[in-house]
């Protein structure tokens, strides 16, 4: 191709046409240029297309760790809402002197949560392929909250539990080691579990007594305060893990 324009600007030049050689040597220019930003074009739409691709992976993963993450929080409400209704019934019975018919699981004032959230791997590594800005700016302020939430509950809601509540009990002598080794038959051929109903680890009528204390009364009060600050942040990131999903999910009916 060219040798074929070449040859054309040569016979052009040897007859003497010197304009047209110009104006012809001007479209083949035009026609240079032409060819070089298709080519472009074409190079930029490729790149873009791999790239929403790209995208595309992304977003359906951490929509799908959102998912799972939205399952675990659901779990956590309800756990704080068992635990905070033991409160409750200790401070109406133990604090409040009101007759109750019966009181939640006592175990449940020792509870801690497993935690694992999986949006943050994600998030950062993978930030740097969403161009969507809402859903960056949603996905930062996410994971705030998660940061915040789970501040709250490592920092000083466990540490709280652990170093100074299950000493207590320990210390009152609540914890009833026979029912917590006959709570689970233990077959030790094959180490396999059955549980067994009405075994409760720690004592009702010593729960019940203790919950009269002062000093469990300040227990009490600073456990309550931590896991209703929880709750604030927990109920907070709840409601922003509905809302990204739903701008993710809008944003990937795009591609």
């Amino acid at each position: 191709m060219i040798k074929f324009f070449r040859k054309i600007r040569q016979n052009l030049l040897s007859k003497g046409k010197t304009v047209k050689y110009f104006k012809y040597a001007i479209g083949e220019i035009v026609l240079v240029v032409i060819g070089i930003l298709i080519a472009l074009g074409i190079n930029n739409w490729n790149e873009t297309r791999k790239n929403k691709q790209a995208e595309k992976v992304v977003l359906n993963n951490i929509l799908e760790n959102l998912v799972t993450d939205s399952k675990q929080f659901n779990y956590y409400e309800t756990q704080f809402e068992q635990i905070d209704n033991l409160h409750l019934e200790l401070y109406k019975f133990g604090i409040k002197n009101e007759n109750i018919d019966s009181i939640s699981e006592p175990a449940l004032i020792r509870r801690t949560l497993y935690f694992k959230q999986l949006i943050g791997s994600d998030f950062k590594e993978n930030i740097y392929t969403i161009k969507n800005t809402k859903i960056k700016d949603a996905l930062t302020s996410y994971t705030s909250s998660i940061n915040d939430m789970e501040n709250v509950y490592w920092i000083e809601l466990v540490p709280l539990i652990n170093e100074k509540l299950k000493p207590y009990l320990a210390q009152e002598e609540l914890y009833n080691a026979k029912n917590w080794f006959e709570l689970k038959k233990r077959t030790f051929e094959d180490y396999t579990f059955e549980e067994i109903k009405g075994k409760d680890i720690i004592d009702s009528e010593k729960f019940l007594a203790l919950s009269k204390t002062k000093k469990f009364h300040q227990i009490l009060f600073e456990v309550n305060v931590k896991w209703s600050d929880f709750y604030t942040r927990l109920k907070t990131v709840i409601v922003e893990n509905e809302n990204l999903r739903k701008l993710i999910e809008s944003e990937l009916k795009n591609y």
